[in-house]
């Protein structure tokens, strides 16, 4: 008969167990099943494809929350299907600096969705596997777009994801158009080909180019000789310039030299007319007063005296003469060298 078990055993085994459980999920966990967390829901206007309940919720690339939930929400009023998004925030993932708020978590998100413009958008998390998150962002510019969830949480509006952008895009592009565009484009391009026109084209632009290159062979045969000739005259120019250039020189030096005579003798002139002026004078007041005797000395014979005074009247003019030349002479002592102008 076998032995009955002790209760206070298997007691004990449970017991421990379940602490075993606890300290797992405190230490695994990160304290994340105490944790403080503010509801929120978003409603995506496109497909949530990719995203799953558990899949994170980042801010700046830095993980603040999780997915909890999706929905498929239809109001036989409106004839609308949403898809609200419920997730979870978590307060102490957010370091606050300075004073604190007496705001409750809840509030400050609503504060942020109201003054700050913060917005919620689908984001790839891998291009392989296909799976998305949720990035929230602040978007000033656009006034937030509420539809009032019924649970009162934290709504958060929502922007189009990049995907649901490029099938709007693709939408507008009208592939049909570009496509028939295309193929009208392709058909003209094989007639025009067929019809021979781009052969004869071929043929004229052939002939062209030989055309073109002839001449750039003429006109590089011609000129080579027009540079040779070209440089020669620019060594006669240079030649002709250093030739005039060593022959300025000693004219220079001559001219000075002439120059400095031409004052030399213009200073000696000058020295010597007053000497000789004032000697002329002298000899002319000598002359008159010797002219004046002889006519005292001629008597009262009237022939020789009218001679004597025609020959007195032509001395006086000589002296008249003489004595303007040497005053002359004296106010322009140039005129000896360069004669009366």
């Amino acid at each position: 008969m076998s032995k009955q078990a002790n209760p206070t055993v298997i007691g004990g085994f449970v017991l421990g167990a379940l602490t075993l459980v606890v300290i797992a999920i405190l230490v695994f966990g990160s304290g994340a099943l105490f944790r403080e967390r503010v509801p929120m829901v978003t409603y995506f206007p496109g497909s949530v494809q990719g995203l799953s309940v558990g899949a994170g919720v980042q801010f700046e690339g830095v993980t603040v929350g999780r997915v909890t939930g999706i929905e498929l929400r239809f109001s036989p009023e409106t004839g609308v299907f949403s898809v609200p998004v419920t997730y979870e925030v978590w307060p102490d993932s957010v370091s606050i600096l300075g004073a604190g708020s007496d705001d409750s978590p809840a509030q400050i998100l609503r504060r942020l969705v109201t003054e700050r413009g913060l917005h919620a958008r689908l984001e790839s998390v891998s291009f392989v596997t296909g799976q998305y998150m949720i990035a929230l962002q602040l978007v000033r510019d656009r006034p937030p777009r509420l539809i009032k969830d019924p649970d009162d949480v934290v709504e958060v509006p929502a922007l189009e994801a990049t995907r649901d952008r490029m099938s709007e895009m693709l939408e507008n592009l009208r592939l049909d158009d570009l496509v028939n565009e295309a193929s009208l484009t392709l058909a003209s391009i094989r007639q025009l080909i067929g019809s021979g026109e781009v052969l004869r084209l071929l043929e004229t632009l052939n002939g062209t180019l030989d055309e073109a290159r002839i001449l750039l062979g003429d006109l590089d045969r011609e000129v080579q000789p027009l540079a040779r000739r070209l440089d020669s005259t620019l060594e006669e120019y240079s030649a002709m310039a250093r030739a005039v250039q060593s022959g300025v020189v000693p004219i220079a030096e001559n001219l000075e030299a002439v120059t400095a005579s031409l004052a030399v003798l213009v200073r000696r002139v000058d020295e010597q007319v007053v000497p000789i002026s004032g000697s002329t004078q002298a000899a002319l007041a000598e002359m008159e007063t010797a002219m004046r005797a002889l006519g005292s000395l001629a008597g009262d014979a009237t022939g020789s005296r009218i001679q004597f005074e025609r020959f007195l009247v032509e001395a006086s003019a000589a002296a008249r003469s003489l004595r303007v030349l040497a005053d002359y002479l004296e106010r322009h002592p140039e005129a000896l060298v360069r004669g009366k102008r």
